[in-house]
């Protein structure tokens, strides 16, 4: 198989046949340019057999010195490259059946907001302009990824059942719910003003022209709004979906009902916000010091 070629048309596959985000679409590039890279060197073994994707794990580790989560993510799309292949009957069958190759990534728990940035965030908020105070208050009440905002149309929002419906990875739907009256009344009263100008139904929430907002204007719009706060850490969207999780988990809320809000399509994804809550749960026993306490009185 041409490496070259097959990686060209998978590209078109995954851009025409599966519909996936821009973002996706621009890391898969990226990742099968760093294949056409090692590939092209001299004496390269190929990984089309399990020898060549163990070479090749090994030259992103230790030549190109990538991150282990980098290096997960260059055979992750490599995998997927072979599984595309192996079903058009390009090869037999996938090199990653047999390989063993093991990327051990560090535990990082999620990061998250505490609740005195989130109630200054909050304040500061209301002096944003309305698409970002409203990209601010729906993703935290929700929990969806920055892409899913940014795609959602205003046909997907439902205000008499309260619902939003989301467009998450690999186009899965799922719906997301709206329970508190502040939220639906601030969405109403923005999409009353979008509404004045006369976008269709299919027009996205958050861009004024009808396009897709980019998920960096709504960063870049969030660390505004932090930094007139004066909140020093870099507050980044992600830390809003992560603060959701655990907020809910930390409420009593089933493990299983965050998967789902979240669009986790593995319980073990969702999992890492329970740590989270142990070592919340770890500072509040150690700040109650209970011991200490008896000892006093």
């Amino acid at each position: 198989m041409d490496l070259r070629n097959a990686s060209d048309a998978f590209l078109r596959h995954c851009r025409n046949g599966r519909n996936l985000s821009p973002n996706t679409l621009k890391a898969y590039a990226q990742d099968l340019a760093e294949l056409m890279r090692y590939v092209a060197l001299p004496q390269s073994m190929a990984p089309t057999t399990p020898e060549g994707l163990t070479s090749y794990a090994e030259w992103l580790s230790a030549k190109r010195c990538l991150a282990p989560a980098t290096v997960k993510r260059r055979l992750a799309c490599l995998r997927a490259l072979f599984h595309w292949a192996e079903r058009q009957g390009r090869i037999a069958a996938s090199p990653f059946r047999t390989a063993e190759i093991c990327i051990r990534l560090p535990k990082r728990l999620p990061r998250c907001l505490t609740a005195g940035e989130l109630r200054t965030l909050f304040r500061s908020r209301k002096n944003a302009p309305p698409a970002i105070a409203l990209a601010i208050l729906l993703l935290f009440t929700t929990g969806m990824r920055v892409a899913e905002l940014c795609s959602l149309r205003i046909s997907d929002i439902d205000l008499d059942r309260r619902t939003l419906r989301i467009r998450g990875k690999g186009d899965r739907e799922r719906q997301v719910f709206l329970v508190s009256s502040e939220v639906v009344a601030e969405l109403k009263g923005y999409l009353r003003d979008r509404l004045r100008k006369g976008p269709s139904p299919e027009a996205r929430l958050l861009s004024s022209t009808g396009e897709v907002p980019t998920t960096d204007r709504i960063r870049r719009g969030l660390r505004k709004v932090a930094d007139a706060a004066g909140l020093t850490r870099r507050i980044t969207p992600h830390m809003l979906r992560h603060s959701a999780a655990t907020s809910l988990l930390e409420a009593g809320i089933d493990i299983r009902f965050v998967q789902r809000l979240l669009g986790h399509r593995s319980i073990s994804t969702t999992e890492i916000y329970t740590h989270v809550s142990d070592e919340r749960l770890k500072q509040a026993v150690s700040k109650a010091n209970v011991l200490a306490r008896l000892s006093a009185g």
